[in-house]
């Protein structure tokens, strides 16, 4: 897999737009890790661009992936492929689904 890190850029204020990717697939990779491993949250877009996620978005990345679950578990629309805006605001890193 590219371990090309996705760099969000610098966002002036919340009425300002980060970088926006069209996702085809968001999920972790090496989900279990056994002990000196590493796991990590990742990105492919639909151009088949892949990008790891900044450690800060580890989280967001396992609660949407959860999210994404339910949803097809309940037979509702599929969160991917889909758009997230990534960027760094007030010096946090965020990602947006849109």
């Amino acid at each position: 897999m590219n371990d090309n890190e996705l760099q969000p850029p610098r966002v002036a204020s919340d009425k300002h737009t980060g970088l926006v990717l069209d996702i085809d697939t968001l999920a972790l990779h090496n989900p279990l890790p056994l002990a000196g491993e590493d796991t990590h949250a990742y990105i492919r877009c639909t151009d088949g661009t892949t990008y790891r996620l900044p450690a800060a978005l580890q989280d967001w990345a396992t609660t949407v992936i959860a999210a994404h679950h339910a949803h097809k578990a309940a037979g509702k629309p599929l969160m991917f492929p889909g758009q997230i805006e990534f960027g760094i605001l007030h010096g946090t890193v965020y990602a947006e689904l849109l």
